[in-house]
């Protein structure tokens, strides 16, 4: 009933990485515009995964499991760039090494069957990435940028993939570990309601958010 939703998600990343696009001038710095970087890398991936079958005639994970390694790789040195407490971002390195670590070591232990999903990296990858974020949310909440924080568009981007990684993953490890039976329909109604919950909080950011506030 609701697969169809899946395909309108490209149209909620363009949404937000157009509204990105002319927010530029309010995003001063490369940290600021490397947001809108992830957008449109988001927006590529989507395309190319969807008509990866048709061109190659193989499963479109390839695509997804790359983007997963890039997207989680990129939120976590974003993260690290953000955290201004040298033990904060000496875990972000070690976090990002651990990261990549357990996705080669996804890579090797299915490399009989690389036509799958690599949950398990996608899981501990949502994990780190909790963890910095609530060092992140730590820092502004002791320092004087809780005054302003939702005037920041680090907060409302970090807070987007939050709202959607972390709802996401018990849903994918549920199917992935008690076998229950994948339904498109519920599957692409999830996918579609965490991306509009995402993106939603992407274009507030960017609309809401101040120069002064996005160094």
């Amino acid at each position: 009933m609701f697969e169809f939703l899946r395909s309108y998600i490209i149209y909620l990343a363009l949404l937000s990485g157009i509204v990105g696009l002319f927010s530029l001038p309010k995003l001063p710095g490369n940290k600021a515009k490397f947001l809108v970087l992830l957008i449109w890398f988001s927006i590529v991936t989507e395309i190319v995964g969807y008509y990866f079958t048709q061109w190659t005639g193989l499963l479109n994970f390839y695509v997804y499991n790359f983007y997963m390694f890039a997207s989680f790789s990129a939120y976590i040195l974003l993260l690290r760039a953000l955290l201004n407490k040298i033990n904060h971002r000496v875990c972000a390195a070690i976090f990002l090494v651990l990261f990549i670590v357990s996705f080669f070591l996804n890579l090797l232990f299915f490399k009989e069957d690389l036509n799958r999903s690599f949950t398990y990296s996608f899981a501990i990858g949502v994990l780190l990435v909790l963890i910095l974020s609530c060092l992140y949310l730590i820092e502004i909440f002791n320092s004087e940028k809780i005054l302003n924080f939702k005037k920041s568009v680090f907060f409302w981007y970090i807070f987007g993939i939050l709202v959607f990684h972390v709802p996401f993953t018990p849903f994918m490890l549920a199917i992935n570990w008690f076998l229950i039976k994948q339904d498109e329909s519920i599957f692409s109604l999830v996918l579609f309601i965490l991306n509009f919950l995402a993106h939603s909080c992407f274009i507030i950011g960017f609309i809401w958010s101040e120069k002064k506030y996005n160094y």
